[in-house]
């Protein structure tokens, strides 16, 4: 529970009319008033792009006609203007939240694909990435620590990658994924030198391709068939670097039928050719190489 709250606004000429991210404001508010009420549609502030994290009480927001209740722990994304109300209730005697707001300018398709992986309303940890940086950030405006645009576009990168990163995270979790995700996955783990096709994959865990495709893109982030790669990809990492084999003996023990082929798929992935990343002086020497 933060007993100290704040709006802070930024404006830096420094990097007005540069191509950096903008900051525009930050704060911690307790509101009591029912009064307060944001129209999307009727601000005249924006475009912005505005977080919103309850830390107590409760807040409503209305999207696309639903109403959603924000308690302790959620958060919600939205643009501004927008079609969207977020209200103090008059079921609710207060509600105490953080924000940050910032111009969509260079990191609008960012927030877009963002909002679009998690939604428009967020569960969050108080302890989660974006919550403490946020937090923080809400400190260092408090204590006068962000001076310059250079600094407060630094503020508005790490945040997003924070929101990316926590998305990637969720999708990392394999415990947390289907069972049938997990299964293919697993398939393709021990079995990388023989499968052969998408069909074959899908046929392992009971699923139509076109189903198990969509499903394992949804919940891991990849295709089937780039996870397979991936999973290629590392063994060959491992191959060039502790054995002798031959870039054709490489490309068979992990399951491609000639090394043409395999190097065209290696170089995408690496930016090396086999020969170059087993040979090449000028660069770190791996022995290991995750693909995440």
């Amino acid at each position: 529970m933060s007993n100290q709250y704040g709006v802070y606004g930024f404006r830096f000429l420094d990097t007005l009319d540069k191509p950096f991210y903008k900051l525009y404001a930050l704060g911690c508010q307790k509101v009591t008033e029912h009064s307060y009420n944001w129209d999307g549609l009727k601000r005249v502030d924006g475009p912005l792009l505005l977080f919103q994290y309850t830390l107590s009480g409760y807040g409503h927001i209305e999207i696309n006609g639903k109403t959603h209740k924000l308690g302790p722990g959620k958060a919600f994304m939205v643009e501004i203007p927008g079609a969207h109300r977020y209200f103090l209730p008059k079921s609710s005697k207060s509600w105490e939240f953080y924000f940050v707001q910032f111009r969509p300018d260079f990191i609008q398709r960012e927030w877009r694909e963002i909002t679009r992986s998690f939604g428009p309303v967020v569960e969050l940890s108080r302890e989660s990435p974006p919550v403490l940086f946020l937090q923080q950030i809400f400190h260092s405006a408090a204590r006068k620590q962000i001076t310059d645009g250079y600094r407060a576009s630094s503020i508005v990168y790490q945040f997003i990658m924070e929101l990316y990163r926590l998305g990637t995270a969720n999708k990392k979790e394999k415990a947390a994924w289907p069972e049938k995700i997990r299964q293919a996955a697993a398939h393709m783990e021990n079995q990388y030198v023989t499968l052969q096709s998408l069909e074959e994959i899908a046929e392992s865990v009971g699923l139509s391709k076109y189903h198990f495709t969509r499903s394992f893109k949804n919940t891991t982030g990849l295709t089937p068939i780039e996870f397979l790669t991936k999973v290629r990809m590392e063994k060959a990492v491992s191959l060039l670097r502790s054995t002798a084999l031959t870039v054709e003996e490489v490309a068979r023990e992990i399951g491609y039928s000639n090394g043409s082929y395999f190097i065209k798929v290696f170089r995408q992935w690496t930016g090396f050719s086999p020969g170059e990343f087993r040979h090449g002086e000028e660069m770190v020497s791996f022995s290991q190489m995750t693909f995440d």
